[in-house]
C-alpha cells in the first residue's frame, strides 16, 4: 500500500522506498506528517492515504512490541487493534484476494440493514422525523426488472453481454425528449460520466460512452438477482426511478437531492423515467441542496474527510448542529468547521438563555398577586408591534425559497428587543 502510493515520493524525499517502520518514520518526517504543501498537492487523496498508512504503522508497532513481550492477552488485543487500525489498508487487498469467493447473499443484506439502523439512529439523535415510506432496493428488484424491460420495449435501451444500457442518442433524437435537462452544459462531460458509471463507463458492448447502465451483469462476489439478461443487479439510477414510481406514480411534483447529483444521476433518472412512461416531464421541480464542506474541502467518502453525526454529537448538541443548518441557505454550500460552529453555538445558547429567562418570568408572574398592575403601556405596545413585524419577516423569509438565515436574523432581532424591554 505504502509503496504503491508513496514509493516514488519516498525515493525522492529520503533516497529510498519505504520497506520498514524506520523508513516510514523518515518519510513521515520528510513530509511533515502529511502537512507538507507539496505532498498534499501531489494528489487530493494523499492526506487520506497518509493517515491510513500512519494508523496501520502505529498499530503494527504496538502489535510487534506486544509479541516481543510474550504477552498472550496483550498480543491478542494488539492483533485485533492492528486489524481495526489497518482497515483502510487491508480492505482493498482482502477484496482483491477473496472478494470473488463471497457467495452468501445475506452478507450484502446484513450490511445494508446495519447501515440502515445506524442512519436512523443518527436521524433520531438529530430529532429528524422518520419518513412515511421506506424503500429498499432489494425488495423492489422484480419491479426494477419490469421497469427496464419496458424501456427496452419502447426502443430506448439495449442488452450487451448481460448488461442493459440506456440509449442516450435514441432518446435525445426522439420528439419531445431532451437528455441532460438539468445540466445541459454537462452533456458529454467524460469526467462526470466516468464518476457516475465507474468501471462501466468503458464496458464492452456499449454503443456510446454516454450510455449508462440500467442492469449490470454481476461479477463473482457481487450481489445478484435473476433477470432475462443475466444474474446481475440494478444500475445506480434505475433503482430510484422504479421505487419512486411504484410509490408516487407516473409523475412526481418535487424531487430532492444534493447539488452534485444533478448530473449525471438526476438527469439519467429523468431520461429513463420519461422513456419508460412515454412522457415529456417526469418531475416538475428539483430542489438541489448545497454540498457540505469540511474545513474548506468537499466532504467525500473517497477522501475520507467526513465527520460522522455521532462524532459531531460528541462535541455539539443536537440543537447546535441543527442551528448550523438554519444559518445557511439550503441550496448553498455549508461549511462545517470550528468557526462556523462558534456562531451556531452562540446563537443556540442565546435562544436557550432567552427561553429560560422568559419561562422563569412567566412563572413568577403567575405566582404573584393577581391585583398587580397589568396595564399595557407604550413599551409593551412597541414590543407587540415588533413581534408582529418579526412574524411577518419570518413568514416572508420562509416563502422566499426557505430563507432560514433571514428568518433566524428576524428572530434574533426580536430576542434583542425583548431583552432590552426586560432590562428596563
Amino acid at each position: 500500500y505504502v509503496d504503491k502510493h508513496f514509493g516514488a515520493m519516498a525515493q525522492a524525499r529520503i533516497g529510498r522506498r519505504v520497506a520498514s517502520g524506520t523508513d516510514w518514520a523518515a518519510f513521515a518526517a520528510a513530509v511533515d506528517q502529511g502537512r507538507d504543501a507539496e505532498f498534499a498537492a501531489s494528489d487530493e487523496k494523499a492526506p487520506m492515504r497518509f493517515t491510513a498508512a500512519s494508523a496501520a504503522q502505529a498499530a503494527l508497532d504496538t502489535a510487534t512490541a506486544q509479541l516481543g513481550a510474550a504477552d498472550d492477552a496483550g498480543s491478542a488485543d494488539a492483533a485485533a487493534a492492528l486489524i481495526d487500525a489497518a482497515e483502510d489498508v487491508l480492505a482493498p487487498w482482502l477484496d482483491r484476494q477473496f472478494g470473488a469467493d463471497v457467495t452468501d447473499q445475506r452478507v450484502f443484506l446484513d450490511l445494508a440493514a446495519h447501515w440502515e439502523r445506524d442512519f436512523f439512529e443518527d436521524m433520531d439523535a438529530l430529532n429528524v422525523r422518520r419518513p412515511h415510506v421506506l424503500t429498499r432496493v432489494s425488495e423492489y428488484v422484480d419491479d426494477i426488472v419490469r421497469f427496464v424491460q419496458r424501456i427496452i420495449d419502447n426502443g430506448y435501451a439495449y442488452e450487451a453481454e448481460g448488461s442493459v444500457y440506456f440509449d442516450v442518442a435514441a432518446f435525445d433524437a426522439a420528439p419531445g425528449h431532451f437528455y441532460a435537462k438539468l445540466e445541459p452544459g454537462a452533456k458529454g462531460n467524460v469526467e462526470l460520466l466516468e464518476d457516475g458509471e465507474g468501471a462501466l463507463s468503458t464496458a464492452r458492448g456499449k454503443r456510446s460512452s454516454a450510455d449508462f447502465a440500467l442492469w449490470k451483469v454481476s461479477k463473482p462476489g457481487e450481489p445478484r438477482w435473476p433477470s432475462p439478461w443475466s444474474a446481475g443487479r440494478p444500475g445506480w439510477h434505475i433503482e430510484c426511478s422504479a421505487m419512486a414510481s411504484e410509490i408516487l406514480g407516473a409523475h412526481i411534483d418535487i424531487h430532492t437531492g444534493g447539488s452534485d447529483l444533478a448530473f449525471p444521476h438526476h438527469d439519467n433518472e429523468l431520461s429513463q423515467s420519461e422513456a419508460h412512461f412515454g412522457c415529456a416531464q417526469w418531475v416538475n421541480y428539483f430542489l438541489h441542496a448545497g454540498r457540505l464542506d469540511i474545513e474548506g474541502r468537499k466532504m467525500s467518502k473517497s477522501l475520507k474527510n467526513f465527520v460522522t453525526i455521532k462524532q459531531a454529537l460528541r462535541t455539539y448538541s443536537m440543537r447546535q448542529i441543527r442551528m448550523l443548518f438554519l444559518l445557511s441557505r439550503w441550496n448553498a454550500p455549508l461549511q462545517f468547521d470550528a468557526k462556523a460552529m462558534e456562531e451556531a453555538v452562540a446563537l443556540e445558547r442565546l435562544l436557550a438563555s432567552f427561553f429560560a429567562n422568559v419561562t422563569a418570568l412567566l412563572r413568577d408572574a403567575d405566582a404573584s398577586d393577581a391585583r398587580g398592575s397589568r396595564r399595557t403601556c407604550a413599551p409593551e405596545l412597541e414590543l407587540l408591534r415588533a413581534l408582529d413585524a418579526a412574524r411577518a419577516l419570518v413568514h416572508r423569509a420562509l416563502l422566499d425559497s426557505f430563507d432560514t438565515p433571514a428568518a433566524m436574523r428576524a428572530i434574533q432581532d426580536l430576542v434583542a428587543r425583548t431583552n432590552a424591554y426586560l432590562q428596563r
